[in-house]
C-alpha cells in the first residue's frame, strides 16, 4: 500500500496513531494494524523495492498445474 497507494498509507498510520494516542491517554496497551506487532509507519522503509509477485507474470499457465 505505502508504494501504490501513499495517501492512503498515510492515512491508515495516521488511523493508528490516533488509537494509540488515545489508548494511552487511558492507560492502555498500544494496538497494531498488522500482525506484526509494530508500528505501520516503521513496518515497511519508505522507498523499498518490491519484486513483482508470480500472478503479475504471464507464464502461459491458466490452470496453476504444471504437465511434465
Amino acid at each position: 500500500m505505502r508504494v501504490e497507494d501513499p495517501e492512503l498509507f498515510d492515512r491508515a498510520y495516521l488511523l493508528e496513531d490516533t488509537i494509540n494516542q488515545r489508548r494511552a491517554r487511558s492507560g492502555k496497551d498500544p494496538v497494531y494494524l498488522t500482525r506484526f506487532n509494530t508500528p505501520l509507519r516503521t513496518l515497511v522503509d519508505p522507498g523499498t523495492q518490491f519484486l513483482p509477485l508470480i500472478d503479475d507474470i504471464d507464464s502461459g499457465c491458466d490452470s496453476g498445474w504444471r504437465m511434465t
